[in-house]
């Protein structure tokens, strides 16, 4: 179950430390937080490493976001689905023993369910603000609570902004997403002001984040993807190390959390500021990934733990 206050208290890990590339790792439930680091590894330079961290944990938790990781971006949120190869790869490691699957987006739970497909593994919605898994799907209660508002924040934006060509509004129940890709540039402050001054009549029940040319609406409340990767991590066996990979600002809540303790894998380019650890270039970059863990990382697991310790 989620947390019903939505609060989680702050430990000693959660204020992290600058990290060092060249450091050895331990496996762990990756629950830590650590400071950001502005230059991620290529990944694909440092599979050694992965493998070695791999060996030593009794279990991995990939959790993965899905637009722009799993799936290319595209104009329309609608048209996006994951590529073959990495339903096929995510698929297969999903099926193997000693490994646990989530998907973690800021599409609505079932929304992201149904484009990946996939059985049997977790879905955290909206940002972790719906969680479906084993059969169950929770709603974080402040969400649930902010569902009027939302729908009402959403249509004064769609009276002030329905016509200006490009901007698309997304009802995600518990949270709406104004997407302005396919909006000319000349039009993107008075879309960023509309949503500014709608959202002040809310006062704290509402908040906005910004990520890749959207704007994301949803309740104020301190529940995040670094949250909820952090909520399952504690719900693996001891031993199991985590792992994540993302490609907008959101996704950085989820690698902080893992800090040091885990494996967190940025998918864009290599200019850009990130806490993850490694990077790769794409979605592409990443089915090649998740192949690689089909074909020899997960087969690592465990492999340098005595009997005992397995």
């Amino acid at each position: 179950m989620l947390d019903p206050t939505g609060e989680r208290p702050m430990t000693d890990t959660d204020a992290g430390s600058d990290p060092d590339p060249d450091a050895d790792f331990d496996g762990g439930n990756g629950t830590g937080e650590s400071a950001g680091r502005e230059r991620p590894l290529s990944l694909f330079d440092h599979l050694d490493t992965v493998r070695d961290r791999l060996a030593h944990a009794s279990g991995l938790l990939l959790c993965t976001d899905f637009d722009g990781t799993l799936a290319p971006i595209t104009d329309d949120p609608g048209d996006t689905e994951i590529t073959a190869a990495n339903e096929e790869a995510l698929r297969t490691i999903a099926d193997r023993e000693g490994v646990a699957v989530a998907a973690v987006s800021g599409r609505a739970v079932e929304d992201v369910a149904d484009r990946i497909g996939i059985e049997g593994i977790a879905y955290a919605g909206n940002h972790g603000l719906e969680l479906a898994r084993d059969g169950d799907t929770t709603v974080h209660p402040p969400a649930a609570a902010r569902v009027e508002d939302i729908e009402a924040v959403l249509g004064e934006l769609e009276d002030r902004l329905g016509e200006v060509d490009g901007c698309v509004f997304e009802d995600k129940g518990v949270t709406a997403t104004i997407h302005y890709r396919q909006a000319a540039s000349e039009d993107v402050p008075t879309i960023e002001t509309a949503v500014d001054e709608t959202l002040d009549e809310y006062g704290e029940r509402l908040e906005c984040s910004s990520g890749k040319e959207v704007f994301e609406i949803g309740p104020a409340t301190p529940w995040d993807k670094g949250q909820v990767v952090s909520l399952l991590a504690e719900d693996t066996p001891e031993g199991w190390i985590s792992a994540y990979l993302g490609d907008d600002t959101t996704d950085e809540t989820a690698f902080r959390a893992l800090g040091e303790d885990g494996i967190s894998v940025f998918v864009g380019d290599e200019t850009e500021e990130t806490a993850a650890q490694y990077r790769v270039p794409d979605p592409e970059g990443v089915a090649r990934f998740l192949e690689w863990l089909t074909d020899e990382g997960t087969e690592a697991i465990a492999s340098d733990r005595s009997p005992g310790d397995r």
